[in-house]
Order: structure tokens, then sequence, then C-alpha cells
């Protein structure tokens, strides 16, 4: 008649199987140990918050469109104040600079109102001046100053005398398109943010000078 094995017997086969492996079992518990002390002093992982972001490297020259913007989740403290959120509205409203894949869009990007970008006290500025090719080398962002020079009186085709500066390194808001807003004149239509008095310096020497400009950037 067989007899069961005893409990003594297994317990000696566990003590020299723990004997063998001590220094593995030791390391394993060891690392699971730091394991555990690592997770438990971990910081949470930070809240997002859902935000629009440029779908890919977008330009001013047109309004936006569906597909222009996307939803991504960010930390929200690192977002910047203005930030927009999905479903916010933007069709038909325009960037007042370019704006690359990936960058977070906030209020500050939309020209409505135009120039709130550069400033709660500017105002967005109609200025022709009077070479049309230079609206080619525009584009919103550029920082331009203003020159004017003084009519000629007749008969006398072209102004004469040295340009005076009226503004200066003022932000181009927009440039319209071949044709769009000309209003039959001749010259090249350019959006600029300026400050109240500035626009009204430049009205008048819209009717008495010749207009020019300089570009910075």
């Amino acid at each position: 008649m067989a007899h069961p094995p005893r409990p003594h017997r297994h317990r000696r086969v566990l003590t020299r199987l723990l004997d063998r492996h001590r220094r593995p079992l030791a390391a394993l518990l060891t690392a699971a140990a730091l394991a555990s002390g690592v997770l438990l002093l971990r910081p949470p992982p930070p809240a997002t918050v859902g935000v629009l972001v440029a779908s890919r490297d977008l330009d001013a020259s047109r309004p936006l469109a569906d597909g222009d913007l996307v939803h991504r989740a960010l930390p929200e403290r690192a977002l910047p104040r203005g930030t927009l959120t999905p479903g916010t509205d933007t069709s038909g409203l325009r960037l007042n600079a370019p704006v690359r894949r990936g960058e977070v869009v906030t209020d500050a990007r939309l020209s409505d109102p135009p120039a709130r970008a550069y400033g709660p006290d500017l105002v967005a500025v109609p200025v022709r001046v009077d070479d049309p090719g230079v609206a080619g080398l525009l584009s919103p962002g550029s920082r331009v100053d203003i020159l004017a020079v003084p009519a000629p009186a007749d008969p006398h085709p072209f102004p004469t005398g040295p340009a005076r500066p009226v503004v200066g390194d003022r932000p181009v808001l927009a440039v319209p398109s071949d044709g769009e807003g000309t209003g039959g004149r001749g010259g090249a239509l350019v959006l600029i943010a300026a400050t109240p008095d500035e626009a009204r310096e430049l009205a008048g020497h819209g009717v008495s000078s010749h207009l020019s400009i300089t570009i910075r950037s």
C-alpha cells in the first residue's frame, strides 16, 4: 500500500528551488518594488482639451474653408489664451498672417476685426500706392513704411521732391487681388494696421500726395 507523500518532503524541494534561484528571484522582486514606487510617484497625465489646429500650411490669401482646421487634444496648461475650440464657426474668416501645419489657432490669428491681432488701439486702413507691382511683393504680416510725395501741379505729370515718411513699421493685413476694390483707380490697394491718428493723416495724403511703400520684412 503506497503512502501519500509527506509534506516535509515538498517543503525541502521548495527550499532547494528557492536556494538555487535566490539571486534571480531577489533581483525580480527588487525590480517589481522599484516599478511600483515609480508608478506611485509618477504624476497623473495632464488634463487635455480639444482645440483647433491648422491641418496644413495656411496663408492669408483666402478665407478659411472646411478642412483647413482640425480637432486635436492638447495639454490645457500649455495652450495660449483665446484658443479656438471645436465647434467654433470660422467659415469665411481670414487669417491675418500665415499659419504652419499643426499650429494652434487663436482668435488673434483671425482678421475679425482685422487689426485686433496687432493691438487694441489699431484700426485697419486701406492705402492706395502708385506702383501696382508692389502688391506682388507683399503678403499679410509684412512690415512696411508708407512714404508720401506731394502731388505736382499741372502740367507736371510726375511728383517731384523727396518722399516724406507718414507711418513706419506697420503690418500688412491684406493685399486685395487684381481688380478687387480698385474702383477704377490705378495703383495698388493695401490694407495695413495703424493708429486712428495715422489713419487720418494717410487719408489726407491719399488725396494730396503720391504714396509709396518700403518693405521692412
